[in-house]
């Protein structure tokens, strides 16, 4: 299994798509329950095993996603199948699991690297043995596969104050999702799941070869590809209720850009991990082909009078889920411009 990624867009050559099984809301972690409880929606997530009427829709939803990649030439591997509702032991903390569904959450790859991510949710740190089947392959295939220092994430390690938390800076805190890969450059999203210290050990990993670019001020609330996506070398896509002109990194101020201010809010299930904005999150096949969520249809006829092939289909639970079509996927391999 051969591991290369140093975009967001070239042609894909393998991915993983995420699974359903046992999703579960976790109990027992900490930071989890912090979060939930800063939410600005009313209402309080549900803990325990997530609804099978869910998942049966959330498994269709991948199912599907699987198979038009598989359409478009894509390799698609799943993660194995693990309990999430079962008790894990981690820094003397025990807590259930959450899920595989949003698959890139905790896998960074880039170059021939897999990087396993040091995530805030102690409850999704047990997540990487999902990955132990791709594991085996990539690092038989040469790739260098590496597990950042894991945060223990005591109460004195994070500080929430009315929705926005700060993370400690005495150790690297990052998701995966954190960061998106532009070739030499990699956009880290400085928020909730991902502080400064996150970046510099980052950096030291990947030496020379890419250079850790922070935006920071711009999504306080994790994950960056509800904010911004790299659609070819010279187009980007932005979500215009969060980036102005004047808080585009450097690099990107010369790309052409694609605005996108305002997107269909998906229904959920009790309450929404993700905002509306999850259906921004989309993913590129190919500099040329797009995946789009098929309620978002004024996004689509943008990006269709940009030049873009669009393949809609389905994500109904992505709000519910927390994950959109870049979220429920990981490249693996994409073929190097």
């Amino acid at each position: 299994m051969k591991i290369f990624t140093k975009n967001e867009y070239s042609e894909l050559k393998s991915m993983v798509v995420g699974n359903i099984d046992f999703a579960n809301w976790p109990v027992g972690d900490i930071y989890f329950d912090a979060m939930m409880n800063s939410s600005t929606y009313e209402g309080t997530i549900k803990k325990g095993p997530i609804p099978k009427e869910i998942k049966d829709v959330a498994k269709k939803d991948l199912d599907i996603l699987a198979e038009k990649l598989i359409e478009n030439n894509v390799k698609v591997y799943r993660p194995l199948k693990k309990n999430w509702e079962l008790e894990y032991k981690k820094f003397e903390k025990i807590t259930t699991g959450m899920h595989c569904y949003s698959t890139r959450d905790l896998l960074f790859t880039v170059g021939n690297k897999v990087i396993e991510c040091p995530t805030p949710y102690i409850s999704r740190q047990h997540e990487f043995m999902a990955f132990e089947n791709i594991k085996k392959e990539a690092i038989k295939d040469g790739c260098q596969w590496l597990s950042a220092p894991l945060p223990a994430m005591n109460k004195e390690d994070f500080k929430i104050v009315g929705d926005k938390a700060t993370l400690t800076e005495d150790y690297p805190i990052f998701d995966a999702a954190n960061v998106l890969k532009f070739n030499d450059k990699l956009l880290y999203l400085v928020s909730c799941t991902g502080n400064y210290k996150g970046a510099e050990w980052l950096q030291s990993i990947v030496g020379n070869e890419f250079e850790v670019i922070t935006w920071d001020g711009v999504y306080s609330h994790a994950h960056i590809d509800s904010t911004i996506v790299s659609l070819n070398h010279d187009t980007i896509l932005l979500n215009g209720s969060r980036v102005k002109e004047n808080n585009i990194p450097k690099f990107l101020k010369d790309k052409k850009k694609i605005w996108i201010n305002d997107v269909v809010p998906r229904k959920f299930h009790e309450f929404p991990y993700a905002s509306k904005w999850i259906g921004f999150n989309i993913m590129s096949i190919n500099p040329e082909t797009v995946v789009v969520d098929t309620i978002q249809k004024e996004m689509t006829k943008t990006l269709i009078n940009e030049g873009f092939n669009v393949i809609n289909t389905p994500m109904y639970e992505s709000r519910t889920l927390g994950g959109g079509f870049h979220c429920v996927t990981l490249d693996l391999e994409r073929v190097n411009e």
